[in-house]
């Protein structure tokens, strides 16, 4: 009997690293620290500092 496979669901990512929201962005890593300071929602999880991908998509039609 062969076993079968279950067809592999790609997951929506809800949140960006600092590494990928830096790049979603396209600024500079000290651009996202400024970005922070001036009001950008960012989380921590553990000791890594995440951004959820809502919060970067309501950053820029704001500004």
């Amino acid at each position: 009997m062969a076993s079968r496979k279950k067809p592999e669901q790609k997951i929506e990512r809800i949140f960006y690293s600092f590494t990928e929201a830096q790049e979603f962005l396209g600024v500079s890593h000290q651009t996202v620290y400024k970005l922070i300071e001036q009001g950008l929602k960012s989380h921590k999880i553990g000791r890594k500092r995440v951004f959820l991908k809502e919060d970067l998509i309501k950053w820029i039609k704001g500004h």
